[in-house]
């Protein structure tokens, strides 16, 4: 049973996890990991293969160090999988995430680990020594408007009706807060401050553009790296392994919404009104050649039409308003600017050809709230080689997956704008587990016996860069 609190998780212990009748969890995790972070801190970096000899006794020691960071984040599995399954049962919308922002600042206050609000619902906590280097560590909390239609016990599942974590975001916070546990027991012998950055409003809300602008970008001592994880539940990353890649790793994305307004009337006399329907439709099939014959078949991007409402109930009523909305994305910041002046010079040109009045919007509102757009996520070269550097160290080689960049996009993106960053998929399908539905799916399931190598992952990468920075 894949579900059962007695076994959530595959992975294998270390052998002196076996017999832990003889010592205190705590104190056992607490002392490894001081004697972990005191020996990274004067240990120089270096990437190494995790299933290769080292050639030294430095080299041993720093890939024994870091397979230390797993078997600490080990130590909180449980708590991450209690934390994460709390959130899910009371999933929140964007700008809405008070009950999951209580539920993180509960927790940081039980650790001892200081916080302040940033953009409410917003949480930043600290944990080091107040001094540079600073590294940010970053989540998002928010839910999607999508009822759970998932197959795991009704008790686990979403309590609010049309909401759900459907993008595991539940899971981020989760992992977070386990690395800052892991991070707060050793906090005297970090030789920097990390940055916990538990963000609101990713699904559309641009929440990292607003934690910026409201205080992140004058944070003192500045951040000078950030580094985020996104479950990832399909083929090309299972569970256990990772997702890396330096450059553009997600599209930038947009929304539009385009309104047509003619004149309706009596169907029967279609000569006598201007048909919205027709025009629409023509749009709809118009605005498919701006990829297919005006975009260079090796630069991707793409247009979607997702919305076409029109008219009322009566099937003998033409209506006087069409509504197409969709999304537009692209992996080329120029060629994802580019996208907004061709979907309104065709929308316009439709309009005209049909005798409607246009309008474009480029930043609806949805749910109360106004769509924002993303540019793409681009990965740091350095902070993908550390990211890659220390999952190999952790996990193996065979774990690391160079990754090719998608559509969806990331926030994130505009962290990456302001420091060198790194954002990571976590592997996470699973076909056991019945994790192979994808994000946003009603269906998905977030496979938690990998929720563990998310701590690990956000604690070796804040102390590797604290001790080395990029020096490889």
């Amino acid at each position: 049973d894949v579900w059962s609190r007695d076994k959530p998780f595959s992975h294998q212990k270390r052998a002196f996890h076996d017999d832990r009748a003889r010592f205190d969890p705590a104190v056992d995790m607490k002392l490894r990991a001081v004697l972990l972070l005191a020996t990274i801190c004067v240990a120089p970096h270096v990437a190494v293969r995790a299933d290769d000899a080292c050639a030294d006794e430095t080299c041993a020691s720093h890939l024994n160090d870091l397979r230390g960071v797993l078997a600490n984040a080990e130590d909180v599995a449980d708590y991450v999988v209690r934390l994460r399954r709390e959130l899910h049962l009371q999933p929140e919308l964007m700008w809405t995430e008070h009950k999951t922002s209580a539920v993180v600042k509960r927790e940081l206050t039980a650790m001892g680990v200081s916080f302040e609000e940033i953009s409410a619902p917003g949480v930043v906590a600290t944990i080091g020594s107040g001094s540079a280097p600073v590294v940010a560590l970053r989540a998002d909390m928010d839910a999607l408007p999508v009822t759970e239609e998932s197959d795991i016990p009704l008790e686990r599942r979403s309590q609010i009706p049309g909401k759900m974590h459907a993008c595991g975001h539940d899971g981020h916070t989760a992992m977070l807060l386990g690395a800052a546990k892991v991070l707060k027991s050793v906090e005297p012998e970090l030789r920097g401050t990390v940055r916990l950055v538990f963000q609101p409003a990713e699904e559309g809300g641009a929440g990292a553009r607003r934690m910026l602008e409201e205080g992140l970008r004058r944070a003192t001592p500045p951040i000078e790296s950030s580094f985020a994880l996104h479950n990832w539940p399909y083929p090309e990353t299972p569970s256990g392994t990772v997702g890396i890649r330096d450059g553009t790793i997600m599209a930038g994305s947009g929304s539009f919404e385009i309104t047509f307004t003619g004149a309706g009337g009596h169907a029967a006399v279609p000569h006598k009104n201007v048909d919205v329907v027709v025009c629409g439709a023509a749009a709809v099939m118009a605005t498919q050649t701006i990829v297919s014959r005006l975009t260079d078949p090796l630069d991707s991007a793409l247009v979607s039409t997702t919305i076409f409402k029109a008219g009322g109930e009566a099937s003998n009523v033409m209506g006087d308003r069409a509504v197409l909305a969709g999304t537009f994305r692209a992996l080329d910041a120029k060629t994802f600017e580019w996208l907004h002046g061709r979907i309104e010079h065709v929308a316009k040109l439709t309009g005209a050809a049909h005798g409607c009045d246009v309008n474009v919007d480029f930043f609806p509102v949805s749910n109360g709230v106004r769509r924002e757009e993303y540019p793409p996520t681009v990965n740091d070269v350095e902070a993908a080689a550390l990211a890659s550097s220390v999952a190999t160290s952790m996990f193996g080689d065979d774990a690391v997956v160079n990754v090719s960049p998608v559509m969806p996009a990331e926030d994130f993106s505009f962290f990456a704008e302001e420091w060198p960053s790194a954002m990571m998929w976590l592997g996470a399908y699973n076909v056991t587990a019945g994790a192979t539905w994808p994000l946003h799916s009603g269906k998905y399931v977030l496979d938690e016996s990998v929720l563990h190598r998310g701590v690990a992952m956000h604690v070796a990468y804040a102390t590797e860069f604290m001790s080395t920075g990029f020096r490889g």
